[in-house]
């Protein structure tokens, strides 16, 4: 018998000789019937779990106020607009030019998120405080850049190509990314949640 006929015999011996588990032997599953049309789900109990959007959860630092905050507490009183950016980049500088025009034009909330792992939060908080930017600012951290990178792409990283997002209750929706937005475009953005 050549020597691949010898392995698959031994195998098939083994899986034959395997026991059974307590319920009995392993069996192919039978598939339960998809609800008709007319059918409604089963209700689901209080005592499950809602799933966490860990990004709006995820606990943020004011580098100014040393606040902490998450943006699902922020967008529960009304939509946050979000950027990533850091402090060399001049075309972050011409986006948060609008933001301060569209926080005349509309009600919302900003924050600034710092993803350059080699600036500081005094020199964020400086950079926030000598522009007159009003929102908070937070300086990401390995974990923060993970789960905004896992979520919209690496591209989040990259100040330069304006990584803008609206966030609502329960939501967090990316801009096109790659141009910078005037303030009525903002503010229209804002208010198509």
């Amino acid at each position: 018998m050549p020597l691949v006929g010898l392995v698959l015999a031994a195998v098939l011996s083994a899986c034959s000789a395997a026991p059974s588990t307590p319920s009995g032997p392993l069996r192919a599953a039978t598939p339960t019937p998809a609800p008709s049309a007319d059918e409604s789900p089963a209700p689901t109990g209080s005592d499950e779990p809602t799933a966490v959007d860990q990004l709006l959860a995820y606990e943020l630092i004011d580098v100014r106020s040393g606040e902490s905050f998450t943006l699902a507490e922020l967008a529960a009183n009304k939509p946050v607009l979000l950027e990533t950016m850091a402090v060399w980049c001049t075309t972050c500088l011409s986006q948060q030019r609008e933001v301060v025009r569209a926080h005349e034009l509309g009600d919302f909330d900003s924050v600034g998120i710092d993803v350059d792992p080699n600036e500081r939060a005094p020199d964020l908080a400086a950079y926030a405080d000598r522009e007159g930017f009003s929102w908070r600012f937070v300086l990401a951290d390995r974990e923060l850049v993970r789960l905004l990178a896992e979520r919209f792409g690496f591209e989040v990283t990259n100040p330069p190509s304006t990584p803008t997002f609206v966030v609502t209750s329960g939501s967090i929706r990316a801009l096109e990314f790659g141009r910078v937005r005037s303030a009525e475009e903002l503010v229209d953005e804002l208010s198509a949640g």
